[in-house]
């Protein structure tokens, strides 16, 4: 659900995005023919760099989030804030995240994910999470028999041990998986760099601002005058 979630989120922003858009379009289509029509000139030019300016800035939006999506996974090794799974990768090389939001899980370099709850290099599952000398500690929901169950995950040798705490239902352990003051969470937060969203916003600022000013140029700037312009004007 929290994949889809996401879609919806895009899909809805991508549909105010093209209306405003092409609201903007039609306001500066008009404010540029009624510029030529009292200064007495035809513009085609500007009329068209008026017109498409704003789809440009829409564009270039799309190409700014592409951006951040490859910046986010391939250089700062994480989601992009964008995703249905996000995750991050800690300084020991494992990866932190949740399965479509609502299934934490952790797993050493290499190792996939699969449907036991615990498994070679990984665990899921996941409701409290610590990490300290090289060791995962924390609790995990156990849907075979609906109970939380402590476990320990040594990042070394990949040995996983575990024992049963005691019965909970599955909407008490997912309340405390994502607002506990213990859950997985904090982690991911605490090792999640900030950075990628700081190259996101100046590619932002930069196109937009970069588009911005060559409009305003076309705007300011008139055409030189030609001989047809003036056909008298060498005239002996």
């Amino acid at each position: 659900m929290a994949g889809f979630a996401v879609v919806m989120t895009i899909f809805t922003y991508g549909i105010i995005g093209i209306f405003s858009a092409a609201v903007l379009s039609l306001i500066l289509f008009s404010l540029a023919r009624r510029k030529l029509r009292d200064e007495g000139r035809t513009d085609r030019g500007l009329i068209v760099k008026a017109a498409v300016a704003p789809f440009l800035g829409l564009a270039w939006l799309v190409v700014a989030l592409l951006i951040h999506v490859q910046v986010s996974n391939r250089l700062a090794h994480q989601d992009c804030g964008l995703s249905g799974d996000p995750y991050v990768t800690l300084p020991n090389g494992y990866e932190v995240g949740s399965h479509n939001t609502y299934d934490g899980y952790i797993r050493a370099p290499g190792s996939q994910t699969d449907v036991p709850i615990a498994g070679p290099g990984y665990v899921r599952s996941i409701i409290n999470l610590h990490l300290a000398d090289d060791k995962f500690t924390g609790t995990q929901f156990d849907f075979k028999t609906s109970s939380v169950r402590r476990f320990t995950f040594d990042t070394h040798t990949q040995v996983f041990q575990s024992a049963l705490e005691g019965p909970l239902s599955w909407d008490a352990a997912n309340d405390k998986a994502q607002l506990g003051d213990e859950s997985y969470w904090k982690i991911y937060a605490r090792y999640r760099h900030r950075w990628p969203t700081y190259v996101l916003l100046i590619l932002i600022v930069a196109g937009e601002g970069a588009i911005g000013l060559w409009i305003r140029r076309s705007w300011t700037t008139k055409p030189s005058l030609s001989l047809e312009d003036h056909p008298t004007s060498f005239a002996p």
